[in-house]
């Protein structure tokens, strides 16, 4: 409260052409202080302020991404709602106000920043912070019901769901926006008829290569946009550092393509543990390992871990069961070599909400400039509400 009188104060000051008081260290420590939603309005108090609101954003504090969900009705599609977690703050913003979207099918998202939006006549995506901005063309000539997406570059890759009237499953087809037009490439190789699905599949995206992970066998391949062709003369190979994954995830968190796998089996969880792929030999490195007493927050009320996904960005993995998302827990890459810093967040907002409801996430990392396009112009409001959050070493 004492932070936000000084910095009303100061605004108030500004207004009056007296200068501000603040400066050095002071000032610092006063921006450093305020939520990174109210940094856009700082901004503007002074050219001292300036410098000192680039500088806050420029911490490594600062710099981890926001994890946004999207929670939609599966009764009403148009029911949606919006929230972010801006983990430097420590708090749940909920984002209302008049929507540019319409929601004509379920929405969906893919490797970690990319929603979409997918029916037999439009295909839909956006990858901005908020995806207030939406991009349409024309729907895949194969009719999908739960595919692979992926935004490669220029190219739309779209890769099995199909329906079970098509005539292969794993059928795939990229739109490239550089010369519009959907084209047929290799179907998926040696992933089973069954599993080509986003249901089984993991996806994971480079600068021009889409990686794809079987999530229960650890089946792995790439399909690189430039050449159209998978990765190998066989196409995919096992990606599973230890036998004792029973299922694993993947994702690009700092540039480093991330494996997050759980051991053992659902009945009798050992550990989740995270590891470092090297896109060109495939060696995988364990960088880090969640403690146990919030692996054991991941179990339902019948002792069984939920199936899990992960969204990244920059240094910053937050791993959730998609199903039952009341905690989210999040890895912090960039505290230490071969020591990660964990912590876990609770979705207060969720108190009032369906869990038959489908929560939908991504994640990015926010800009002075995504602030300020997403919650100071036009007439969109925001409510901000502290999160409860436990954070291990």
């Amino acid at each position: 409260m004492a932070t936000e009188n000084r910095y009303r104060e100061t605004a108030e000051n500004q207004e009056n052409g007296e200068e501000t008081p603040f400066h050095g260290d002071l000032l610092d420590k006063i921006i450093s202080l305020i939520p990174t939603i109210h940094l856009v309005p700082s901004f503007y108090v002074s050219k001292s302020w300036q410098r000192a609101v680039f500088s806050c954003l420029a911490n490594s504090s600062r710099a981890k991404p926001w994890l946004i969900i999207n929670v939609q009705s599966r009764r009403s599609l148009s029911s949606t709602t919006t929230h972010a977690y801006d983990p430097s703050s420590n708090v749940w913003i909920e984002i209302t106000g008049p929507s540019t979207v319409a929601y004509t099918s379920p929405l969906r998202a893919s490797h970690s920043d990319t929603l979409y939006m997918l029916s037999p006549s439009k295909f839909s995506f956006s990858s901005d912070l908020l995806h207030e901005l939406w991009l349409d063309v024309v729907g895949p000539r194969v009719w999908r019901t739960d595919p692979v997406v992926a935004i490669v570059g220029s190219c739309i890759v779209v890769a099995g769901g199909t329906c079970d009237f098509e005539d292969d499953p794993l059928t795939v087809e990229i739109y490239d926006t550089a010369s519009p037009g959907w084209f047929t490439c290799q179907p998926i190789p040696n992933i089973p008829k069954d599993s080509a699905a986003s249901t089984w599949l993991s996806v994971a995206v480079s600068d021009h290569k889409m990686y794809l992970l079987e999530k229960h066998s650890g089946t792995f391949c790439s399909f690189d946009t430039n050449t159209k062709t998978w990765s190998g003369a066989s196409g995919s190979f096992d990606l599973r550092p230890d036998p004792a994954i029973y299922f694993s995830v993947i994702g690009f968190a700092g540039g480093r393509l991330i494996l997050v796998g759980l051991m053992g089996d659902p009945e009798n969880v050992e550990s989740l543990r995270i590891w470092e792929v090297n896109c060109d030999s495939f060696y995988c490195e364990e960088i880090g390992k969640m403690p146990w007493e919030m692996l054991d927050t991941l179990k339902n009320e019948n002792s069984t871990l939920l199936p899990i996904d992960i969204s990244a960005a920059e240094n910053f993995i937050y791993v959730y069961s998609s199903s039952e998302p009341r905690n989210i827990f999040f890895c912090d890459l960039s505290v230490r070599v071969c020591q990660c810093q964990w912590g876990s967040v609770r979705c207060t907002f969720l108190n009032d909400r369906v869990l038959m409801d489908r929560f939908v996430f991504t994640c990015s990392r926010v800009s002075l400039d995504n602030l300020r396009k997403a919650f100071w112009v036009g007439s969109k409001k925001f409510n901000v509400e502290v999160a409860e959050t436990v954070l291990i070493q």
